[in-house]
């Protein structure tokens, strides 16, 4: 067969461009090159917009469908976020934060803050981003995951673990330490640390200090190991500032 020149070979190989950028394939090799060779100009450009627009529905249904699983209990993002106050560690700053490079590296974060200052806004802004990246997510709140935990060993599931934990992705628990958690509690909720430890990123939103967050656990050795996982592939995020709606209270000049 005779080499294609180069204007024949561009033709031949932007189909398949095309769909490689799509993520995945709607039509044969054959096809493709049937479209390359026979299809005008015109026709080649329409061709190009149909399969863009195609893999924009998929996209645009798939984080619809991740964002469904991740069960937000609201939906925002950054725009407007106030980012004043907030301390990232050294060498992990807010542009890597919002990259979600800690993902990939099954890190995790503990956003640590008093209330309304932030933290579950942060946690479901990158739950947001992470369901637009493609990434399976899923936030509980802590007292709703061990009720969850809870059910399933009285129905003797316990060794499955939540199914709807986000395997390969981010699991996020707010509210960490706001209610007291029983021993059998604290032994299943030490569980889920263990299995995500180096496999599923974990982010937790807390106003317990490092130090207290035994308290919680009423098990000195148990909250010493989950600890010790948390603290060892988890950065912490702090929030030092004065709560948002205590900050735009009406009758701030009254308290």
């Amino acid at each position: 067969m005779a080499r294609m020149g180069a204007e024949a070979q561009a033709r031949h190989d932007e189909p398949r461009g095309v769909m490689s950028a799509g993520g995945s394939a709607l039509m044969s090799n054959a096809s493709l090159g049937f479209v390359a060779e026979a299809a005008t100009e015109g026709q080649s450009a329409l061709f190009r917009s149909v399969v863009d627009r195609e893999f924009g529905l998929r996209r645009a249904s798939r984080v619809a469908r991740l964002e469904r699983e991740a069960d937000l209990p609201f939906q925002k993002g950054f725009d407007g976020f106030e980012w004043d106050g907030i301390g990232f560690p050294g060498g992990f700053p807010r542009g890597d934060v919002l990259a979600l490079s800690f993902v990939g590296r099954h890190e995790g974060l503990v956003l640590f803050g008093g209330s309304g200052n932030g933290r579950s806004h942060t946690a479901v802004a990158l739950g947001t981003l992470a369901c637009g990246m493609g990434m399976r997510v899923r936030l509980f709140t802590t007292s709703a995951l061990a009720n969850e935990l809870d059910e399933a060993n009285s129905e003797g599931r316990a060794t499955e673990g939540p199914k709807t934990l986000a395997k390969g992705g981010m699991t996020m628990l707010d509210e960490w330490g706001c209610l007291p958690t029983d021993p059998d509690g604290a032994r299943l909720l030490s569980r889920v640390v263990s299995m995500c430890y180096e496999r599923i990123s974990l982010v937790l939103t807390t106003d317990i200090e490092l130090s207290r967050r035994g308290e919680i656990l009423d098990d000195g050795d148990m909250a010493k190991a989950m600890m010790d996982r948390m603290v060892h592939h988890g950065r912490p995020v702090t929030y030092e500032r004065e709560g948002y709606r205590m900050k735009h209270a009406l009758v701030r000049d009254d308290l």
